[in-house]
C-alpha cells in the first residue's frame, strides 16, 4: 500500500477526531452561529490551498460541500445532546459504511479479500452496540444517536461528487466555498456574535478542511474504500477528548463499554485497509 497515501490518511484521522473539541469547549451554544464560523475557518484555509490546486468553482465541489454542511450541522446537534465521545463512534461506523458502500458498488474498487473486508465490516458495525448501552438511553439520547447515525450517512458520501468526476484535488476550493456560502447566512440568522464562539468555530473549520485536504490527498492514492475508513479512526482521537478532558463519561463501566465499542470500530477500520 502507498505509504504516503496512509500517511495521509491518519493525518486527516487526527485532524478530525480533533476539529470538534473546540466547538465542545464552549458547549456548542448554538449551531447556526458555530456552522456560520466553521464556513470562515474553511474558506481561509482553503484560500492558500488555492494557490496550487486552483480556485475553478465545479458543480461537483459545490454539490460536495452542500453535502458536508448538512452533514456537519447534524453532526453539531447531536455533540449537543450526546456529547463527542458519543457521537463520534456512531458518525464514524456509518460514514465507513456508506464509503464502503460507494467504493465496492459505484467505483468497482476490489478487495484482495473480500471475506476479510466483509468481516472487518461487521466488526465495526458490532461496535456500536457498545456506545451505545454505556448509558440508559433516555428519549433525548436516542433522538441524539438517531442524528449521529444520519450524520454518518451523510458525511460518508461527501466526497462522492468530487471522485465520481475526478475532481478531488480542483474541486477542493469549490467545496469549500460552497461550505462557506450556506454557513455564513446561518451565522447571519443566529444574531449571535460572541467572540470566543466565533473563534472556536473558525478553528474548528480551519481543522476540518486540513483533515479534508489530507483525506482527498488519501483517496486519490489509496481508493475511497480503504482511505476513508481509516481517516474515520478519527473516533479514538475524539473519544479521548470526550472521556478524558470533557469528563462525558465518569462511570468506570461505561468507560469501558464506550472504549470497547470504540476498540472494536478501528478494529473493523483497520481490517478493512489491509483486505
Amino acid at each position: 500500500m502507498n505509504s504516503s497515501g496512509l500517511s495521509s490518511a491518519i493525518g486527516s484521522a487526527i485532524c478530525w477526531g480533533t476539529f470538534f473539541v473546540p466547538v465542545r469547549k464552549v458547549n456548542v451554544a448554538n449551531i447556526w452561529q458555530l456552522q456560520g464560523s466553521t464556513g470562515i475557518g474553511v474558506l481561509l484555509f482553503a484560500i492558500p490551498i488555492g494557490f496550487f490546486w486552483g480556485f475553478g468553482i465545479l458543480s461537483s465541489g459545490l454539490l460536495s460541500g452542500a453535502i458536508w454542511t448538512a452533514g456537519n450541522v447534524l453532526a453539531l446537534y447531536s455533540v449537543r445532546l450526546i456529547g463527542l465521545s458519543r457521537t463520534s463512534p456512531f458518525l464514524a461506523g456509518f460514514s465507513i459504511l456508506v464509503s464502503f458502500m460507494w467504493g465496492i458498488l459505484f467505483f468497482g474498487e476490489k478487495f484482495n479479500y473480500m471475506i476479510l473486508a466483509i468481516g472487518a465490516i461487521g466488526l465495526l458495525l458490532a461496535g456500536l452496540p457498545f456506545v451505545a448501552s454505556a448509558a440508559k438511553a433516555t428519549v433525548v439520547q436516542r433522538k441524539g444517536y438517531l442524528i449521529a447515525a444520519a450524520s454518518g450517512i451523510v458525511g460518508g458520501s461527501y466526497v462522492i461528487p468530487m471522485q465520481a468526476t475526478h475532481t478531488l484535488q480542483s474541486g477542493f476550493f469549490s467545496s469549500s466555498l460552497s461550505i462557506f456560502a450556506i454557513s455564513i447566512p446561518l451565522l447571519i440568522l443566529s444574531r449571535r456574535w460572541i467572540k470566543k464562539e466565533l473563534i472556536a468555530g473558525v478553528v474548528s473549520g480551519g481543522l476540518f478542511n486540513l483533515g479534508s485536504l489530507s483525506v482527498l490527498i488519501a483517496i486519490a492514492s489509496i481508493g475511497i474504500t480503504v482511505a476513508y475508513p481509516i481517516s474515520q479512526t478519527a473516533t479514538l482521537f475524539a473519544v479521548s477528548w470526550g472521556v478524558l478532558y470533557f469528563k462525558e463519561i465518569v462511570h468506570k463501566r461505561n468507560i469501558l463499554r464506550v472504549i470497547m465499542g470504540s476498540i472494536m470500530i478501528l478494529s473493523g477500520a483497520v481490517l478493512l485497509s489491509i483486505a
